[in-house]
């Protein structure tokens, strides 16, 4: 876990962006080293990378969709049959039938929210974060579907190594239903919280050489990845995934949640998932709403109607 020093914090100023709002200004200080911005904006896709792809059953990132939040679309993976993840910003306050997820994956699969846990200690404010941190930190929310995913679409299995330094595989769905955009980026930096624990990473966007790096020395453990891979986020990208490669193995580490201007570029993170894992699993354990009952007087299907539906 790593902090930016004071260099890298005077580095990190004027904006910072809670990816996919639409329509506010809010200006925070932290400090004298970062003036934060939040600027709400509308869904788009990642620039950079590799470009919108058609994912397939057999794709490692299958398991991200995309996620319409009251006639906004952004991103979701699932991380088990009735279980999404995504950013707390994008559905806190919306109403479960409001929220779908859809999958163009195979024959394709949607569902409508049954129901929206956010993480207890998203408070949406970054006042208490360690100084040079830009980040929202606990941005995540996990939401059940009414229905189940296909077998087809495996869930994505949480990383709970270190994430400095490591290449990330950004998967976004911002704008679109049925096509993925991907790119790549490194970590540059690990912010901790103040209990010491791993809570947001940060990547910078870099240009195509050496040259153009913004954090760090233009070295091989933080240059640009180069032209073709290299990607960041911007305008609808919130809730989209983060994975890392292990020994052909791809782990999902973070969701994306922020970006940041970095001096005269830009750069971008989420939040690290790792220290989540406990509370995640508590959240699929519990058991799913129990429907409203029926109003008075409202016509019910007799038993052997309900058993030639399924139910």
């Amino acid at each position: 876990m790593v902090r930016l020093d004071n260099a890298w914090g005077s580095a990190v100023r004027l904006l910072g962006e809670s990816l996919g709002r639409v329509g506010c200004l809010r200006p925070v200080q932290l400090g004298m080293l970062i003036g934060l911005l939040v600027v709400c904006t509308g869904p788009r896709a990642l620039e950079g990378g590799s470009g919108p792809v058609e994912l397939s059953a057999g794709s490692p990132w299958a398991a991200v969709g995309s996620l319409s939040v009251n006639g906004q679309l952004f991103s979701a993976t699932l991380i088990g049959p009735h279980h999404l993840i995504t950013a707390a910003h994008v559905v806190a306050g919306a109403l479960p039938a409001n929220v779908v997820f859809r999958s163009a994956v195979g024959t394709g699969f949607s569902s409508v929210a049954a129901s929206i846990q956010v993480s207890p200690l998203f408070n949406g404010q970054n006042v208490d974060n360690l100084p040079g941190d830009p980040s929202v930190h606990a941005d995540l929310a996990v939401v059940r579907l009414a229905h189940p995913a296909p077998p087809s679409l495996l869930p994505a299995l949480p990383f709970d190594g270190a994430l400095l330094g490591r290449i990330l595989k950004l998967v976004s769905h911002g704008g679109s239903t049925t096509l993925a955009t991907m790119g790549e980026n490194r970590v540059d930096v690990v912010f901790s919280d103040r209990r010491g624990q791993a809570a947001t990473y940060l990547f910078d966007f870099d240009g195509p050489d050496p040259s153009s790096n913004l954090l760090g020395p233009a070295d091989a453990t933080t240059a640009t990845l180069g032209p073709g891979r290299e990607a960041s986020l911007i305008k609808g990208d919130s809730g989209s995934a983060a994975f890392t490669e292990v020994d052909g193995q791809w782990w999902l580490a973070g969701v994306n949640t922020f970006q940041v201007h970095i001096g005269r570029g830009r750069g971008a993170g989420g939040v690290v998932l790792a220290p989540f894992r406990s509370w995640i699993a508590q959240t699929m354990r519990e058991p799913p709403p129990v429907a409203a009952p029926s109003p008075e007087g409202e016509k019910r299907p007799s038993p052997r109607t309900q058993k030639a539906e399924g139910r």
